[in-house]
Order: C-alpha cells, then structure tokens, then sequence
C-alpha cells in the first residue's frame, strides 16, 4: 500500500488534463455528501479510483460542476454515484440532472458492509466513503435516481407539516395521563381522552376536580354541550360526582393552570392536524393511485406510502414493494442455532407505523382477517404471538396494495386460504361457534416416582 491513499485535492487546484489521460471508456463520480465538506472520488467505469476532490458546498459547488461538465464535454459519459442521506445532496442531484448527467444512488447498508473489503481495515472516512462508493457503483448494478413529481414533493411536504403536530399531541397527552393519575385518576373510567374530545372544553373551562366541584351544574353543561348531547347524563352526573370522592392529590393553583396549558396545547395542535389532514384527504381524492391505495387503508396512510417510498406503480413485483416496507424477513442461523425469523425494518418507519395502524383498523372491519388473526395468534405455545399475527397481516396488506394500485379490488378472501377458516361457523351465534384450537404444548414423558433409600443406603 502506497502512504496517502486517500488524500484529496483541493477543486480549485485540479488538473484535468491527467485525468482525461487515464479515463478511456466512461467515468464515476462518486460524491459522499455533508453538511459543507464534500468529497468526490473521480474513477473509471470500473470503479478503480483516479483522483480524489474536496469542495466546500455551496461556495465550491459551481467548480466541482464544471468538472463534472468538463467530464461530459470529453465524452466519456460521468455517472454520479451516491449516498440518500437526507437533503444535504438534493441540491447536487438536482443541478447535475439539469446538466444531462445521470444520478445513481448507493445503499449505505452496502457502504458500511464493505468498508473492510477494500484496504483490510474497518475504519471509515469521507476519502474513504468516496472511494467505497465509487467501487460499489463499478461492481454492482445501482438504482437511478429521478426528481419526484410534484405530486409526490406536495405530499411529503404535507407529512413534514403533520409530524411535529402528532409529535406534540403525544407529548401532551402523556403529560395528561400522568397529572390526571395523580390528581383525578376517576375521570378515565368515563372518558377516553385518546379518543373523545370532549374533554377538551371541559377541563380547559374546569381544570381539577376542585374547580368542578365548586361549579357542578356548570362543569356538568360545559360537558354535556362539548359532547352535543351524545354523552348519557347518567355518565356526566357520575363523572361530575366522582370529582367530589376521587382519591387523588388535591390539586395546587399552579398545577391547575399546568393542566390547563396542557389542554390548550392538545386543542390547538389537534386543530392543527386536522387542518392538515383534511389537506392531504383533498390531494389523495385527486391521484387515482392513492386514492385506490385510499379506499383500503385511509387517506393518511396511502399519503405516507407514496411520500416515503414512491407509488406501488415504481415497483416491479408484490415482493419489491414489501421489501421496501422494510417487511420482508431476515433469518440468522448457524450450525445448530435456528435463529427466529424478523423484519428486516428497513426503509421509513412513518411507513410501517401508519401501515400497523392501517392494520389495526383492518382487523377490526373485516371478520375474514379478524378470524384468521386469532387462529394465526394461537399457534405459538402457552404464549400468544399476537404482534407476529398482526405482522403477519401487514405483511400480506403491503402486497395487496401493490395489486389495488393496478386497480384490482381490495378483497381479504384472496389474503388467506378461506377453506381453512371455517367462516361459517364464525358466522353463527357464540354459543354455537366450535372453540378455538387449544394451543398444542408438547408434554414430557410420565416420570416414575423414586424410589425410597434405606437408611443404610443413604449414609453409604
């Protein structure tokens, strides 16, 4: 190995002569993208290494384009390789596809797993990335990067807006929990503040079981009007008395005002969302493919999907979108060791969350999914595997939004193998429904009982 394998020349003081000299058929221009600090490995089509630039982004940028340019002019058809970090390479990518140079782009997961291939040592730097990644771009196929439609950059922008505000509404409701646990633990057995909102006016008007006892008839109106009349008064009247008996901590002015603040936090961020959500509801009703993606798992989610990952159209196979989901399996066995099969978790996770709750509802709505999640679920033992179940539909919901993309109609019959699930007696009364299978539990063989020792035989 020769000494300054990766040192690096500054874009203002290249030469391009020598490295025209030495690029015959085609050139790589691999980048590893920073904040400011950029290095580029120039390299054959082969991936083998030429010469090595620093540029600082933006002051630099416009030099290292003319390089790239210069490479284009000669003929020998560069090709930009690099990584999908973040935003900080947008822009590159952008000004070279505006230049008729194509944008590959390179899966980190291959950059770290070949670090050690190429010089025997496992230390990484931004040289040393740009070399990595020029290798990998020469060895190995890689995938083409296009700018994202409008569409698609509207969308996302739509879900960067809602985040912080679901964020922020997490935040505060577990603030909640824990000061109404303490102060007001009652009020729970009445209303479920995930999922009713007529709370919100109530406490923010009558923060503490203090304040409505002292205003009773009043506090018991507030939550009539907030619910529109749909809550029982035989409810409001015993969530108004459990006030009076709670066995909470009685509640100071100032963690009064605390519970107030964090109910007006909660009423305006949900505002918020549900601005936003309205929002996306109306961009998803105008693309064909999300809203058939829409009519399966909600506007939310389908938005999400095509957001992160692109439309299930980019797909070639069932099994690439799933892939890309990050719910394909990995397994890691050796020797005697079956190790457990897992998702591979790549990709967004915004994905598979809204997907897992995509599913929840899913299970909910659809008796056929519903039945074979509780036969899939108790398969596993004396310990239920209910989140493998519900894994399990994810899995073959991601593939089925691939086919409901092309316009096929969603249909759970073709998910499972219905001859096995036996819906008509799913169908009948309870009483007349066969039990479920009792988990199988293998049990060892009978044991005979010892056999009683002499006292001799115990002293021997």
């Amino acid at each position: 190995m020769k000494k300054r394998t990766y040192s690096t020349v500054n874009v203002e003081q290249i030469e391009l002569l020598p490295i025209l000299q030495l690029l015959t058929v085609g050139c790589i221009v691999a980048v590893d993208v920073a904040k400011t600090k950029f290095v580029a490995a120039i390299a054959t089509a082969a991936g083998q290494v030429v010469r090595l630039v620093r540029f600082e982004h933006p002051r630099q940028t416009l030099l290292f384009l003319r390089l790239i340019e210069a490479l284009r002019d000669a003929k020998l058809k560069p090709r930009v390789a690099m990584e999908p970090t973040g935003t900080y390479g947008d822009a590159l990518r952008y000004q070279c596809h505006q230049r008729g140079v194509a944008v590959h782009m390179v899966s980190p997961k291959h950059t770290h797993d070949i670090a050690e291939v190429i010089d025997g040592v496992p230390s990484m730097h931004d040289p040393k990335a740009s070399a990595v990644i020029a290798f990998l771009a020469g060895m190995r196929p890689t995938k083409a990067w296009k700018p994202d439609s409008d569409a698609k950059r509207n969308v996302r922008a739509l879900l960067e807006q809602r985040a912080p505000l679901a964020q922020t509404i997490a935040l505060y409701h577990g603030h909640l929990e824990g000061m109404l646990a303490r102060h007001w633990p009652e009020l729970g057995l009445f209303i479920d503040v995930h999922k009713q909102r007529s709370w919100m006016p109530f406490l923010r008007t009558y923060p503490g079981p203090q304040v409505v006892v002292a205003n009773s008839k009043a506090a018991a109106e507030t939550l009539r009007t907030a619910s529109r009349k749909q809550l029982d008064p035989e409810r409001i009247a015993k969530l108004v008395d459990s006030a009076r008996t709670t066995v909470g901590v009685p509640m100071t002015s100032n963690e009064q005002a605390r519970l107030r603040s964090c109910v007006e936090h909660i009423a305006s961020e949900t505002a918020g969302m549900d601005a936003v959500d309205e929002e996306i509801a109306a961009l998803v009703s105008k693309d064909p493919v999300m809203s058939q993606l829409a009519a399966v798992i909600g506007p939310v989610c389908a938005a999400t999907i095509v957001g992160h990952i692109g439309s299930p159209l980019d797909f070639e196979t069932a099994r690439a979108l799933e892939k890309a989901m990050g719910l394909n399996l990995k397994e890691r066995s050796s020797g005697e060791k079956n190790g457990r099969l897992s998702i591979t978790k790549r990709g967004s996770p915004e994905v598979r969350q809204m997907l897992y709750l995509a599913t929840l509802r899913l299970l909910q709505t659809n008796e056929i999914v519903e039945w074979w999640y509780h036969r899939r679920s108790s398969h596993s033992g004396r310990q239920p595997a209910k989140m493998k179940a519900v894994v399990a539909v994810m899995r073959k919901l991601a593939r089925a939004l691939w086919h409901v993309a092309r316009g096929e109609t969603f249909d759970a019959k073709k998910l499972f193998d219905v001859r096995r699930l036996d819906i008509k007696n799913h169908e009948a009364p309870e009483a007349e429904r066969p039990k479920m299978p009792r988990p199988f539990v293998r049990k060892s063989a009978p044991q005979e009982p010892p056999k009683k020792r002499s006292i001799a035989q115990q002293t021997a």
